[in-house]
């Protein structure tokens, strides 16, 4: 009997040094781009709830199922290697931040009639590997939503991630929750926020924004590598989180920007950031950016697909023999994100009108244009959130 599992990525933003790390990286670049490919809309995905996914379910696949996750995801080939530093990085990413609260967990709900192998909560147990909870439902209930979601509540506060309807037609379901809520260090006065227009990558006025406004010696770059200006915008009292901005030069796309991601690593730009701040000093930036909120859920299949992992997903082929010796297979992965970008912070989750060689006047940064935006944890360059907005909703 062949049978399905169902994985979810959620994630929830409310508000807004290990090379292990890079691996979250190198996978966010990929994931990105295929995204971006193909939807013309504002979007935003969190690479470490799906890195996270993938990693928790290497380590229960096997053959070429588990080779292909591992490849895809930039994963050392040892198990063992993969398990501590897999633990290092997400401990290091979650430490206490004043002004920030990070909560990020697995859950793995699964159908009663299920035969799972003892040595697999063994595993699970001795290691705590993959830091998930574990349980046993009875999918045929009205009421098993309603208790996975309560489980999810209990360690996330989190409500109503999962839909009664992915239980109807699976058998495993597992899930990776993270939520952020990051007060701005500097944060914007609501009675400067004022709606002006917004325009597409040529120029031509789209819409209307809600556009935040605020001086302050934010640190600020010009990366001609991306051909882009980048601004960084602290969370909190320590700034050991902080939203990256990428603002296309003129005439340069969104998509050009973020393919550059190829040739630059987030490492590059913190160490870009910071030498211009040691060259010039930090100075005020008149900053402006839009006010918003963005939803995305979107199949990952594909993908996933492009990055290599293919067995996962075809009934014969997926090898998930280390749980069960049930023939089972991925269905689907769904990736559900959500940021909410306001005056204080940033609930998950700009053209510049000029480019600048020095600081001797205050620059101006406008996100009057569509633009690119990561929420990221600077000790490990973590990338947490990433996204593009560039169709104007006045939010």
């Amino acid at each position: 009997m062949k049978c399905e599992i169902f994985l979810t990525v959620f994630t929830l933003v409310v508000y807004t040094k290990s090379d292990f790390s890079d691996s979250v990286g190198h996978s966010n670049i990929k994931l990105f781009e295929n995204v971006a490919s193909e939807t013309e809309e504002n979007f935003v995905i969190s690479p470490l709830s799906v890195w996270s996914l993938m990693t928790t379910l290497s380590f229960e696949a096997g053959g070429k199922s588990r080779t292909q996750i591992k490849k895809a995801f930039f994963l050392p080939k040892e198990s063992r290697l993969v398990k501590n530093e897999y633990i290092n990085l997400t401990n290091t990413v979650q430490e206490a931040s004043e002004g920030v609260r990070l909560a990020m967990k697995s859950f793995l709900f699964i159908n009663k009639d299920m035969k799972i192998k003892n040595k697999f909560f063994e595993r699970m147990k001795r290691n705590n590997c993959s830091r998930t909870v574990a349980k046993f439902l009875d999918f045929s209930s009205n009421q098993t939503a309603i208790e996975a979601n309560s489980l999810i509540n209990e360690y996330t506060n989190l409500s109503n991630v999962l839909n009664e309807k992915y239980f109807e037609r699976s058998k495993i379901i597992l899930t990776n929750v993270i939520s952020f809520k990051g007060l701005w260090s500097s944060a914007f006065n609501e009675s400067d926020t004022t709606v002006e227009p917004f325009y597409d990558e040529y120029g031509k006025e789209i819409g209307k924004v809600n556009m935040m406004n605020q001086k302050y010696p934010f640190p600020y770059s010009n990366m001609y590598e991306m051909s882009s200006m980048v601004l960084e915008m602290p969370y909190g009292n320590d700034q050991k989180y902080c939203m990256l901005i990428l603002l296309p030069h003129p005439s340069v796309t969104v998509r050009e920007v973020y393919e550059s991601f190829q040739n630059v690593s987030f490492r590059d730009i913190f160490i870009k950031l910071k030498s211009d701040e040691e060259e010039f000093d930090l100075t005020e930036v008149d900053v402006k950016i839009p006010r918003f909120k963005i939803d995305t859920n979107v199949v990952i299949n594909k993908a996933l697909n492009s990055m290599g992992v293919y067995d996962i997903f075809e009934p014969g082929l997926a090898n998930f023999k280390r749980m069960t010796d049930e023939e089972v297979y991925i269905s689907s992965i769904i990736h559900k994100a959500d940021i909410e970008v306001t005056e204080s912070g940033t609930v998950a989750s700009a053209s510049s009108t000029s480019i600048f060689e020095n600081r001797i006047v205050t620059p101006i940064f406008t996100a009057n244009k569509p633009f690119i935006f990561l929420i990221m944890e600077k000790p490990t360059a973590t990338v947490l959130f990433s996204g593009i907005y560039s169709k104007p909703i006045q939010f």
